[in-house]
């Protein structure tokens, strides 16, 4: 790791805006929000989100494209536009149709930064010559993200009790303000990287990146195995508040365990980036699906606080940190002229591993209970090893 001031400012800006963006508070009362204020039950709201995952699943390729020729930084802008219009829209009224369409406008702009941001990041790395050092950039943004989020967690405590939660979740518009004037002003755009004799279009540039993926074997294990922790994981967040309720814990108590949530993140991305140097990398991915897995099992068979623990700090530490963890290996891979289109054709392959669990798990819930959703989760999870990709250069 370089020294504290040894990087670039791009490098730092994006990190500010990591930071920021992580300072939301609506995360602790996710549940409080769809179930208290908007009156959905456990499937409405995984179907929810199963729509939110098709919608950016049709989105992704369209506008990877767009930032592969029109340019990354002004794709990034547009999407953060739409996610400050959308955090606005959901606060208009507790309507399930109107959540539908806050949704499909979250997933325009999810899909406008989704590929087109972590390719931004990769090609001003490269043009500094930190490729090698990717990984600990990436893993430092997602640690200030979550700072900012364990900061927003101790502040929803307070704030839960001054406003309602329609209110807390539109403040949510702020952070995506600023990311706009920080990226706007301080971040060049790198699409004046490429070369002049390259003029590319739409098809030409969707037809390369489909070529590379399908051409690369490597790179086709690491979509299906971190799709498929980063699918099950995701459902962490989503289910450990339900668990919690069901065992009585308090509704101002969510904020403590958010945290808890957040500080295994922030630990389990800095253990891992050390074991990553050290041990086989084919290993480590075995590894690391059996952690995850046996996290979602042992909360399901302990139907306990304990248990809930096992899931937030293995399933969730571990697991929701995956793609990030294994960003490097999957960037090295592919040129920049399609970098962004080949991230969003990786993303599109894991928004449909949602679209399909979102609806089954949150049924799932609602019949047989959120213990057994965990251990099916696991179960899921330990099917990642059978797709760990060959061992690749650190």
């Amino acid at each position: 790791m370089k020294k504290i001031l040894g990087w670039p400012k791009e490098i730092y800006i994006f990190w500010i805006m990591e930071f920021i963006l992580g300072v939301e508070l609506i995360g602790p009362l996710l549940l409080v929000f769809f179930q208290g204020w908007g009156g959905l039950n456990q499937t409405q709201t995984q179907s929810l989100q199963s729509w939110f995952t098709l919608c950016i699943f049709l989105l992704e390729i369209p506008t990877g494209v767009y930032g592969d020729v029109k340019g990354k930084k002004k794709s990034v802008l547009i999407g953060y536009a739409f996610t400050a219009l959308g955090t606005f829209v959901y606060t208009l009224v507790p309507n399930i149709w109107i959540f539908a369409l806050s949704e499909f406008i979250f997933a325009l702009g999810i899909a406008f930064i989704s590929g087109s941001e972590e390719a931004w990041m990769y090609d001003i790395s490269k043009k500094y010559h930190l490729e090698d050092s990717f990984r600990e950039i990436i893993v430092t943004a997602r640690t200030l993200n979550m700072i900012g989020m364990i900061l927003a967690a101790g502040i929803s405590i307070w704030v839960s009790g001054i406003l309602p939660v329609q209110q807390i979740f539109r403040l949510g518009v702020i952070p995506n303000l600023i990311a706009i004037i920080l990226l706007g002003l301080f971040v060049q755009g790198t699409n004046g990287f490429k070369k002049e004799s390259l003029k590319p279009n739409y098809k030409d540039t969707m037809v390369e990146a489909f070529k590379i993926l399908n051409n690369s074997l490597n790179l086709r294990k690491l979509v299906i195995y971190t799709g498929l922790l980063a699918s099950t994981s995701y459902f962490v967040i989503w289910l450990y508040q339900k668990a919690l309720i069901v065992l009585s814990v308090p509704e101002e108590m969510l904020g403590v365990y958010r945290i808890a949530l957040l500080v295994a993140e922030i630990v389990v991305m800095r253990i891992m980036i050390i074991l990553l140097r050290r041990v086989n990398l084919q290993k480590m991915f075995v590894i690391m699906a059996i952690v995850v897995g046996l996290g979602f099992i042992l909360g399901g068979v302990l139907h306990s606080i304990a248990g809930v623990f096992f899931v937030l700090v293995f399933a969730g530490g571990l697991g929701l940190q995956v793609s990030s963890l294994t960003s490097k290996e999957i960037n090295m891979e592919i040129p920049c002229e399609q970098r962004a289109t080949v991230l969003s054709f990786i993303g599109m392959a894991r928004r449909l591993m949602l679209t399909v669990f979102n609806p089954v798990v949150g049924l799932l819930v609602d019949t047989k209970g959120v213990f057994i959703a965990f251990t099916v989760l696991g179960v899921i999870s330990l099917l990642a090893i059978f797709f760990k990709p060959k061992i690749m250069s650190k």
